[in-house]
């Protein structure tokens, strides 16, 4: 296996919540993941670019749908708590596997490509100050 010490902490703002994630993100973590693998592919290493595609497919195949259904919703509706779950989840791990192989390459948003920390954001407490 790989020796990952050398690999930084994944950033993570707690304020930033899975409801602020927006089709912009996902269509911009889908075109850098497309460059990236298309420099694999020009160095010869299309197997490694391949199985990197099958391994976030899942995340990507996921994100995807997830922001089409909750833009069907519209504004007048909240978007489930399952499906903002899922979207949650889908993108943890799609920027653990970028953090991991492309955390300092050119192109690479650490300020918005960061961990979600919630599912919805915390509200203040009623009464509260």
């Amino acid at each position: 296996m790989l020796d990952h010490s050398t690999v930084p902490a994944i950033p993570e703002d707690p304020a930033f919540t899975v409801d602020q994630l927006t089709p912009h993100d996902y269509a911009a973590v889908c075109a850098f993941l497309t460059d990236r693998l298309r420099e694999l592919k020009d160095s010869g290493q299309t197997a490694a670019a391949r199985v990197i595609d099958e391994a976030l497919s899942v995340q990507t195949y996921t994100l995807g749908p997830n922001f089409r259904f909750a833009a069907e919703y519209g504004d007048d509706e909240p978007v489930p708590d399952n499906w903002l779950r899922e979207r949650m989840d889908a993108w943890n791990q799609l920027v653990i596997l970028l953090w991991a192989g492309w955390h300092d390459a050119e192109g690479y948003d650490r300020t918005r490509w960061t961990l979600v920390s919630s599912p919805r954001p915390k509200t203040a407490a009623v009464g509260a100050p």
